[in-house]
């Protein structure tokens, strides 16, 4: 049962809408996901059947995932650390605002809007696919892996954080087609700064960026969303 401290933690969360982390229990409590508007519900099985499976047990791709994992460990800085704290509340400021992001905040404020409505759908399938594709967390099974931030309650795979940040990345490229290239970087180094804490194997973040472009693809068919960029453009 969660102390009283933490229901608070958890309620609080409902309530803004963006995960919230707990000091005391160095955890992060994500909101469940609401209903999406830009993306179809009945999409779903199309997105789980394309998204690539975890390794399996003993596997080579699992061996290479404990492998990297270790090995980052050894050479991470605090200042990475430091980093990949600052990302694990997602918002289109902490990604790609400053101070390890271009955006400026007047262009967070403008984008904070549509950019929490995105996040909210993608959530919705990132949800379900961590239930169906149910894969621990390295630190909970692999010796000597010791996060650097805040520890998630949910599933490994896929990497929200990994969807979220290139799902972002395409959809700034189409508002600022010349900042395209900065904009992958700073999705890619999210990416890795989960296996670098030590929250995600790297074959979590790959199959993220492969679900963030299948989001993507389906919220270019949505006529809201569309209307929605139009006026941001």
């Amino acid at each position: 049962m969660m102390s009283n401290a933490l229901l608070k933690v958890f309620f609080l969360s409902l309530v803004l809408g963006s995960p919230i982390a707990s000091g005391a229990a160095d955890t992060v409590i994500h909101p469940q996901p609401k209903q999406p508007i830009f993306l179809q519900t009945n999409r779903y099985p199309a997105f789980k059947a394309k998204l690539s499976k975890p390794p399996q047990s003993n596997s080579k791709e699992q061996i290479a995932d404990e492998k990297t994992l270790l090995e980052i460990q050894t050479i991470r800085t605090n200042d990475q650390c430091t980093r990949a704290t600052s990302e694990v509340m997602v918002s289109v400021k902490s990604f790609f605002g400053a101070p390890y992001g271009t955006l400026s905040d007047k262009d967070v404020q403008k984008l904070q809007t549509i950019f929490e409505q995105v996040r909210n759908d993608a959530d919705y399938f990132i949800q379900l696919l961590k239930k169906d594709f149910p894969r621990r967390r390295p630190f909970l099974y692999i010796a000597g892996i010791n996060p650097c931030v805040p520890k998630e309650i949910t599933g490994a795979y896929p990497s929200g954080h990994a969807t979220l940040a290139k799902l972002y990345a395409l959809i700034l490229r189409d508002l600022y087609p010349e900042r395209s290239e900065e904009f992958s970087k700073r999705a890619q180094i999210i990416a890795e700064d989960r296996v670098l804490s030590g929250m995600h194997h790297p074959s979590d973040i790959k199959a993220g960026g492969e679900l963030g472009r299948l989001l993507y693809e389906d919220l270019k068919r949505s006529e809201q969303f569309k209307t929605e960029m139009s006026k941001l453009r």
